[in-house]
């Protein structure tokens, strides 16, 4: 039990660092100023960047570094049965779920379920999970 309770004191501390770093700038567009190191892979080329027609929020912060671990603590957590996918494929298309936003949504989620092999149900999972951690 202590040891439950030490770890949900160490993400909660983490999470309010991050939040507070995301705060620090008024325009929130100096991250790499805020002392966070990436610690989570680059997308990789499978996920192709939201095209210039999606509306694509430009203030959407991607799930790097904590929130990034937090992500994949999640999914891991909540659907065992996806451990055949890499943490860089489900960061990948994590962040692209933060980054689309109207109809292209629906467009990434069938191309997420498609290239991970997820079901619709699995596929909402992560995309609420991205979607409850990116902040935009």
């Amino acid at each position: 039990m202590s040891k439950r309770l030490a770890l949900l004191a160490l993400s909660l501390t983490a999470a309010v660092v991050a939040g507070v770093a995301g705060c620090d700038s008024p325009g929130g567009d100096d991250r790499a100023a805020s002392g966070a190191a990436s610690a989570a892979p680059s997308p990789s080329a499978s996920v192709a960047a939201p095209s210039p027609s999606a509306s694509a929020s430009a203030e959407a912060q991607p799930l790097n570094g904590v929130l990034g671990v937090v992500y994949l603590r999640t999914v891991r957590k909540q659907y065992p049965e996806l451990d055949h996918i890499s943490d860089e494929k489900l960061l990948a298309h994590g962040n692209a779920f933060c980054t689309i936003r109207g109809a292209a949504l629906g467009d990434q989620f069938k191309k997420s379920m498609g290239e991970l092999g997820t079901t619709p149900k699995q596929t909402s999972g992560l995309l609420g999970a991205a979607h409850g951690l990116c902040r935009s």
